[in-house]
């Protein structure tokens, strides 16, 4: 399922590579624009040929988790 959706994004031209955004969504993305997302800083990570690439400069620092009012009520 995931090769079909990146052969349909990248047009079955390029294969597209995996990207973790500093919101921590992921996309797959095509080379080039890998390239782009490197340079503005704008992932904070890839996976390319199996193997992830963190961008340790760039990782921001998740936000607290919360407690629900059910586990204060506990």
């Amino acid at each position: 399922m995931l090769e079909e959706n990146i052969m349909a994004i990248t047009g079955g031209n390029s294969m597209g590579v995996l990207v973790c955004y500093d919101d921590f969504t992921y996309d797959v993305v095509t080379d080039f624009h890998l390239d782009y997302l490197v340079s503005t800083g704008s992932i904070v990570g890839f996976d390319r040929s199996e193997k992830w690439v963190k961008q340790e400069e760039a990782i921001p620092v998740p936000p607290p988790a919360t407690a629900t009012k059910a586990e204060h009520s506990a």
